[in-house]
């Protein structure tokens, strides 16, 4: 098995290095451990993420720490492949950058570790459509100080690291407080969050009312009739809105055609994607992908 050092990249800012990658069966994702601390954003793809032996699926929207000499590797790709974010850093390249005591209010789950010495960050995150904008946004720029190298990128990069991790222990928490509520919430209330968090997780599947009612052993009627009043809007249109938001990520990071897009998000039919896509919009995927690219230029 192969153990990498972060010495062994070809270039890296004060221990801290970010690249993009994609995998399939040309690029194998073997079994491999390092020295360092890595953050892995699954961009794109679906397939099973073994760490130490121990699998965990993987799919867009995910973000995983591996910690050093921890054994991972990815297996049973889809057809597509897989494409990922990398951050890899030594807990030595934070120094000077965490905070006081003064300065904390409560536990930052991606920063305490390091300051209470015990280094284990949340194994994994799903994050939400929005959340993924965030944290790619902070990923790009990123990379894009790794590949220009000009003055103070080293430093603008370890602050990166830090903002990067803040927003991380911030969605933690967040979905660690909705879990706490849930159990105060009204019975429709868990019911209604139950299935949304459903509807994020299997959103590339075909999903009917049908057998999200078998799913959650309710009626049809009832299933839909109480999302609608939770909500204010159907099961379907939950799913459709969260797919479009998935598909805005997808356009906005990566370089796949139109039609793999829309099979990615659940979509069979590419011409109704489109036209579902600036209906809610108010631009088809193309001119979006191109607002998109212009933004990230300026």
């Amino acid at each position: 098995m192969t153990v990498k050092t972060l010495s062994g990249y070809r270039k890296n800012a004060q221990g801290i290095w970010v690249q993009r990658s994609s995998h399939g069966q040309h690029n194998v994702f073997d079994e491999h451990a390092h020295d360092f601390i890595e953050l892995v954003y699954v961009v794109q793809g679906e397939g099973l993420h073994l760490i130490d032996r121990f699998p965990y699926e993987v799919r867009a929207g995910d973000m995983y720490s591996i910690h050093p000499g921890e054994r991972h590797a990815i297996e049973h790709l889809n057809g597509s492949g897989i494409e990922i974010i990398n951050v890899l850093f030594v807990p030595q390249s934070l120094a000077g950058c965490l905070p006081g005591d003064d300065e904390m209010s409560g536990t930052l789950a991606f920063i305490t570790p390091f300051m209470d010495g015990s280094g284990r960050l949340p194994r994994k995150m799903t994050l939400s459509a929005e959340q993924s904008s965030a944290i790619v946004g902070i990923l790009e720029d990123m990379i894009a100080e790794t590949k220009d190298e000009d003055s103070g990128s080293p430093l603008l990069i370890r602050f990166k690291l830090m903002e990067l991790l803040v927003l991380l222990s911030r969605f933690y928490e967040k979905r660690e407080t909705t879990k706490q509520v849930s159990y105060a919430c009204g019975g429709h209330e868990i019911l209604t969050r139950r299935v949304r968090v459903f509807l994020e997780d299997h959103f590339h599947q075909k999903l009917t009312l049908a057998y999200l009612a078998q799913v959650f052993n309710l009626s049809e009627r009832h299933l839909g009739r109480v999302f609608k009043q939770e909500t204010g809007r159907s099961v379907n249109e939950m799913l459709q809105h969260i797919r479009i938001e998935r598909a805005k990520q997808m356009l906005h990071e990566t370089n796949r055609s139109m039609e793999v897009v829309a099979e990615s998000v659940g979509f069979a039919n590419a011409s109704f994607f489109s036209r579902l896509f600036s209906r809610i919009v108010g631009a088809t995927p193309g001119e979006y992908r191109k607002m998109a690219k212009n933004r990230r230029i300026s």
